[in-house]
């Protein structure tokens, strides 16, 4: 037996979703922190360049630097296992 880390209520070690308050184990980032990282990283990035460089197609690999350089700390800062509650 082991605690949830969400609520605190008892349950199996090997669950994968609590029985109390239904939060479940999720690996890796969800899709709406990938999507807020890849939005953000392809606007900021470009928008940054605008200040050191006028437009030309410096910009446009800049917002290419910034979608991968988005998705990559996505995943990098979520990695492992966390609980997430689920919202029902």
């Amino acid at each position: 037996m082991v605690l949830c880390p969400a609520c605190r209520g008892k349950m199996q070690r090997t669950d994968e979703q609590c029985p109390h308050c239904h939060a479940e184990r999720h690996f890796g980032p969800t899709r709406t922190e990938t999507v807020t990282s890849t939005v953000i990283g392809l606007v900021a990035t470009p928008a940054l360049s605008l200040l050191i460089v006028r437009p030309s197609g410096w910009t446009v690999a800049f917002a290419v630097a910034g979608l991968l350089a988005g998705f990559f700390v996505a995943h990098s800062r979520h990695t492992g296992d966390r609980w997430l509650r689920n919202p029902r």
